[in-house]
């Protein structure tokens, strides 16, 4: 059995040996099923946003990854996506009001 050393390494192997095989499940009400994502596509999804991260800016920087709950598959990609990309992800959900966006601002500023 191969060991790895990263998750990177490990779902490249997995969309390599197993692309078809479900990698992710997203319960929305913690209970139904309202989306999955295999290896490969995860794999795929994850090569674009880092393809695009890498546009913008260099490994090592920390990254704002911003997703509401619903968008639980999209923040799994999104996360994959600075793996690849060498960026450190640093995660919060969306503000709610006026004062949620200016701490937002704030912590983007930090970064």
């Amino acid at each position: 059995m191969p060991q790895f050393t990263t998750l990177v390494d490990l779902l490249r192997e997995r969309s390599q040996q197993q692309s078809a095989h479900r990698a992710y499940t997203f319960l929305a009400d913690g209970h139904t099923e309202s989306g999955t994502l295999s290896y490969a596509l995860l794999d795929q999804q994850a090569r674009a946003i880092a393809a695009a991260l890498q546009a913008l800016t260099a490994p090592g920087t920390h990254v704002l990854v911003v997703y509401p709950y619903p968008a639980g598959l999209e923040f799994v990609a999104g996360f994959f996506g600075c793996l690849y990309a060498g960026v450190v992800a640093v995660t919060d959900n969306p503000p709610r009001n006026a004062q949620g966006l200016t701490k937002l601002q704030d912590q983007r500023h930090r970064l």
